[in-house]
Parts: C-alpha cells; structure tokens; sequence
C-alpha cells in the first residue's frame, strides 16, 4: 500500500478477533452432515451448547429410525457431568451410540477437517462488520456444504486435486 508524503491512509481493523463456536456430524453412508452455530452473545463453545446439538442429533436419530455412532473426543465440554449424565440416559442410548476418541486428537477428528476448509477458504483474512456477520457467513458456507455431499466427502478425504472444484462450487467462484 503506498500514499502521499504526509497524509496517513485508514485501515479496517476488526480491533480484535471475533468467534463463533460450531458442532457438527458427518454420516459417513452418504455424505451428508449436521451442523449447529449457537447464536449467543460471546464464545458459545461450552457444554450447554454442546447438548443443543446433540438434541438435534436426537431428532436426527429419530427420524431416520437409526441409532448414530457418535465420536467425539475427550475434549471438557464433551465430558463435563451434564453431557456424561445426558449421553447416559437410557432413551439416549438407544438413539446414539458413543465413541470416545484421545483428547485433543484432532487428525482423528474428520470433522476438524470441515472446519480447516471453512476458516481457511471462507472466514481467513475476512473483515466482518461484526460477529453476527460473521456467524452468518460460517452458516452460509456450513450448508452449502452440507447441501452437497459430494463435496463433504472430498474435503473430509483430503482430496486436494478436487479442492478448487468444490471451493468454487461452495462460495461462488471466489
């Protein structure tokens, strides 16, 4: 960036880093995948928000009459006593079947791999005008992806040849 000799140029800075927290699940059969973006006021990773979307995992079980396999990690808010106490119900146990993976192993958490793809090609080096618009952009990129289980599949596979192709099929040839 360059300017005139004694005028000074405005940057936008965000002044400091905004998040949002997502959860969400991958059905191996068929590509498809559930996602869930608390919409609170700060952070939103915690284990309240957390068993929100495993209920939507529930009344996903529930629909499609078939119990879910669950990985997770070990991570605090996957363990914390709410979610134990939870995933312990007898009526939950017939819908979800846990399978808890090491702590913090996130090479082994596909999902981790869904979230790289969107921080790296949809929300890296964005400005937002705030963290609503950010919120709604990580949705928009969620579903598009989960509109499309093709695409789930390559980025959850790693499959880098086909990468540009799903980039451009998911966030519109940018």
């Amino acid at each position: 960036m360059w300017m005139r000799r004694g005028k000074q140029v405005e940057v936008p800075s965000p002044g400091q880093n905004q998040k949002v927290a997502a959860f969400g699940g991958i059905n191996y059969a068929t590509g498809e995948s559930l996602s869930h973006v608390p919409n609170v006021a700060k952070g939103g990773k915690n284990s309240a928000q957390f068993l929100v979307g495993l209920w939507k995992l529930v009344a996903h079980a529930r629909r499609r009459r078939r119990k879910v396999i669950l990985l997770i990690d070990n991570g605090p808010i996957h363990t914390a006593k709410k979610v134990e106490a939870f995933l312990e119900e007898p009526a939950i146990k017939k819908l979800i079947k846990v399978e808890w993976l090491p702590k913090y192993a996130p090479d082994l958490n596909d999902q981790e791999r869904v979230w790289k793809f969107v921080k790296e090609h949809g929300v890296a080096n964005v400005l937002f005008a705030g963290r609503d618009n950010l919120r709604d952009h990580v949705i928009k990129l969620l579903d598009a992806i989960n509109r499309d289980p093709k695409a789930m599949m390559t980025i959850v596979l790693g499959q880098r040849h086909r990468a540009s192709h799903i980039r451009k099929k998911i966030l519109g040839g940018t």
